[in-house]
């Protein structure tokens, strides 16, 4: 079995590749601004890839050496830019948005053709903050977020045979919160609120908890899991449970307009 890791340098992939590699996958992952780790996976199995070159033909070529793929995981996010919308440079912002979303979900259609055919193959995604309510000063990685589980929900609906769904981790001990740590004052409130949870890491998602859900996703079937959004802090995983979500509401976990029959 082959899985594809985009951001395999991320603190929880670096756990998700471990994960994979115990249960038997042959495992190839991209880095961009940090140095991959060979001791993880070989250095063959490393791409380096800022996610807005997936049209590249060096990405694509690598893709081509894996031949065929049976699990796909984008651990692709980032903060950048944060402050106000008012303060934040347009185009910085705009990026901010892409690489959250568009990018990731290009990149995986770039992928899509050389996945394994003979089985429900699977795609997961990771979502962020804000899909209830507005994120002051991240309004960047927020749209994207946000643009990214619909996307997540538009092609599960188009692909037969791929499974494609969305996680967030909750608040999790990783490099991520490094943008709010440096931007202080720009993010109001926020930066001290980090400051907190970095410094009391048991009210945090441990990435243990955030993998652990990963895979109870990759064994539900489609139907269950296929174009939601799960919550690794929130939610049951069970198959009993989700069983019942659907039968009271097929659209459980997916995003949508409340109150439309009043």
């Amino acid at each position: 079995m082959n899985a594809i890791v985009l951001s395999g340098t991320s603190d929880i992939a670096k756990d998700l590749i471990k994960k994979l590699r115990e249960k038997g996958y042959n495992v190839f992952a991209t880095y961009n601004t940090s140095r991959p780790d060979y001791s993880l996976l070989p250095k063959d199995n490393w791409f380096k890839l800022k996610i807005s070159d997936y049209q590249s033909i060096a990405f694509h070529e690598w893709i081509k050496k894996i031949a065929i793929w049976d699990l796909f995981i984008s651990c692709i996010g980032t903060q950048k830019p944060v402050g106000k919308v008012t303060e934040v440079v347009p185009k910085e912002w705009a990026e901010g948005v892409i690489d959250n979303s568009v990018s990731q979900l290009a990149a995986f259609l770039k992928i899509l053709p050389f996945r394994n055919n003979k089985i429900i193959s699977t795609a997961i995604f990771f979502a962020g903050g804000g899909t209830n309510n507005p994120t002051p000063y991240y309004s960047s990685q927020t749209l994207g977020k946000v643009s990214l589980i619909k996307g997540v929900e538009l092609l599960d609906d188009e692909l037969e045979n791929v499974k494609v769904t969305i996680l967030g981790p909750g608040w999790v001990k990783t490099k991520i919160h490094s943008t709010t740590l440096l931007a202080k004052e720009k993010v109001g409130e926020n930066h001290a609120k980090t400051v907190f949870m970095l410094e009391n890491p048991q009210k945090m998602n441990p990435i243990s908890k955030v993998v652990e859900d990963l895979f109870k996703i990759i064994d539900l079937p489609k139907d269950l899991v296929g174009g939601r959004n799960f919550s690794s802090v929130h939610d049951n995983f069970d198959k009993k449970w989700l069983t019942k979500l659907k039968k009271t509401d097929n659209d459980f976990y997916k995003l949508r307009r409340l109150l439309n029959n009043i």
